[in-house]
């Protein structure tokens, strides 16, 4: 925990020398998987549910990027995912970086690498690890925001879950706002 408290330090200082290279992003993301209730019949919405594939889980990220060189930033975040169907509740605190692959004018295609811990706040959050791998698009806009898509895919190890680990791929959109 200190070695976060140093590293989130060391964030804020370069944070504070930059000048305009951070921003603040915002993301909502999802994870599918294949409908149980397929094919039968819902009393609530009165109708049959025919839809293939159903959102499971729903993981929120808040975080601020610093851009270190034109093609390479650093981040630091913060979560909260929930998987109703499993009973798992977690809120991640991570570290990653964003490598630009392809980049036109103010829009660019981005690989995301990081890696962080999960917070217990009480009985019903999770303790572990997390680990994120993911690919990005960046949309620019004339505004001061811009849309992100992205793709990643996350790994939480729980000590007390089956295999010791959730790993879960999920798709989401978001803000960024500089």
């Amino acid at each position: 925990m200190k070695r976060f408290f140093l590293i989130f330090a060391i964030f804020i200082c370069s944070i504070s020398y930059s000048q305009n290279n951070f921003n603040y992003n915002f993301t909502i993301n999802t994870t599918f998987t294949a409908n149980e209730n397929f094919g039968e019949y819902d009393a609530y919405f009165d109708e049959v549910d025919w839809s293939i594939i159903a959102p499971r889980a729903l993981m929120l990220r808040s975080g601020i990027d610093v851009n270190i060189v034109k093609r390479l930033t650093a981040g630091i975040n913060l979560g909260f995912d929930w998987h109703p169907d499993l009973e798992v509740l977690a809120v991640p605190y991570f570290l990653d970086s964003k490598f630009s692959v392809f980049q036109v004018d103010d829009d660019k295609l981005y690989i995301r690498v990081g890696v962080g811990k999960l917070l217990k706040f009480g009985e019903s959050f999770e303790r572990g690890t997390y680990n994120i791998v993911g690919i990005g698009y960046h949309i620019s806009t004339i505004k001061k925001y811009s849309v992100i898509v992205s793709m990643d895919f996350h790994q939480k190890k729980i000590a007390n879950f089956e295999n010791g680990r959730l790993n879960s791929l999920s798709f989401g959109m978001g803000m960024s706002f500089l």
